[in-house]
């Protein structure tokens, strides 16, 4: 056997080398890209169903706020009519009672410079 003989022996083993290698690392990321893959299907499998359920969560609490603004409406409206109440209460109530203290005062004035207290 000549030298070339021996370096094309050796070419060939480092063919075959790297034939193999490359198999291995072809079938790893075989692997790895089923695992992915089975990944993603399992995500989307899951994610599907609960963005229905997000969805239909979602309508019932825009419906149950579209409620809660109606109730706050009302109470608002209800807060002004009160208001509106106790205002025509305090004025009706106030001055004939300012006027019956002043009265009072007045008249008890009058019974002191009567007797002729001062």
């Amino acid at each position: 056997m000549s030298g070339g003989d021996w370096a094309l022996i050796i070419l060939a083993v480092f063919w075959a080398v790297l034939v193999v290698f490359m198999s291995l690392v072809s079938v790893n990321l075989f692997r790895v890209l089923e695992s992915t893959r089975l990944l993603l299907d399992g995500v989307r499998t899951e994610t599907i169903p609960l963005l229905g359920e997000v969805r239909t969560t979602v309508t019932g609490v825009n419906r149950q706020l579209d409620h809660a603004d109606t109730v706050m409406a009302s109470a608002a409206n209800v807060s002004r009519s009160v208001e509106r109440v106790s205002k025509v209460v305090e004025q009706t109530v106030s001055s004939p009672l300012i006027k019956v203290a002043a009265f009072a005062y007045g008249a008890s004035r009058a019974v002191r410079r009567f007797r002729g207290e001062s």
